[in-house]
């Protein structure tokens, strides 16, 4: 049974999510009103009707109003290849874990499609955007170089996971072309699988050169 602080607690944490909500919307409507540069934290708390510090507490700087979705993001993935059962390969747990996803990113196509033209036109978030996939793509180098055992920095390893990170390029590119439709999204999802499908075969077939160099592999 849930507690009165129990209840208080979960209150707030909805109010907060309001809050965040209304302050992200505002953002977003004036970033596609006037241009990223040319708004302000100031402009966007009168609009959320919330003051400038509230903004900042939530969203300390202006770039994470843009991509806010993507510290969750990585975190997701983190935790998908992290947990990934024995004998499951990290291909197969990274398409497992965009498939599941799939839900989550159809709902919020509409958001996405914003921030994909917010990148594509401003030079400052589109290097922050490179340096994020980066990120996304150690984490997958990471697994792949378990699953090959080699050091994560090993070429092959980072080979096979700049391959596999420029699936969310792809996902990207589709997103923008489908324009919001959900014949788009299954696109989308078609041609990931066949390029997931593709870096596995690759990544196959380095697994099965290094045994072939090293018998006791």
């Amino acid at each position: 049974m849930i507690g009165i602080e129990g209840r208080k607690e979960g209150l707030r944490e909805r109010k907060k999510q309001r809050t965040r909500d209304r302050i992200s919307r505002a953002a977003f409507d004036l970033f596609d009103r006037q241009g990223y540069q040319e708004t302000t934290i100031a402009q966007i708390a009168d609009l959320a009707d919330v003051s400038p510090r509230t903004v900042s507490s939530y969203f300390p700087a202006k770039e994470d109003l843009v991509f806010e979705s993507f510290g969750p993001f990585e975190e997701k993935l983190s935790e998908a290849l992290d947990g990934r059962p024995e004998g499951q390969d990290t291909m197969e747990a990274l398409r497992q874990w965009i498939f599941e996803e799939r839900k989550v990113w159809e709902a919020k196509e509409e958001q996405l499609a914003r921030l994909h033209r917010l990148i594509d036109l401003d030079e400052h978030l589109s290097s922050i955007h490179r340096a994020r996939i980066h990120r996304l793509e150690r984490l997958i180098a990471e697994g792949i170089a378990q699953d090959l055992g080699l050091p994560p920095d090993h070429v092959e390893p980072r080979m096979a996971a700049a391959a596999a990170a420029a699936v969310f390029d792809l996902l990207d590119d589709e997103d923008r072309d489908a324009e919001c439709s959900i014949a788009g999204v299954d696109r989308q999802f078609d041609l990931v699988d066949q390029a997931l499908t593709f870096v596995s075969g690759g990544i196959q077939a380095l697994r099965a050169a290094g045994k072939d160099r090293d018998p006791a592999r």
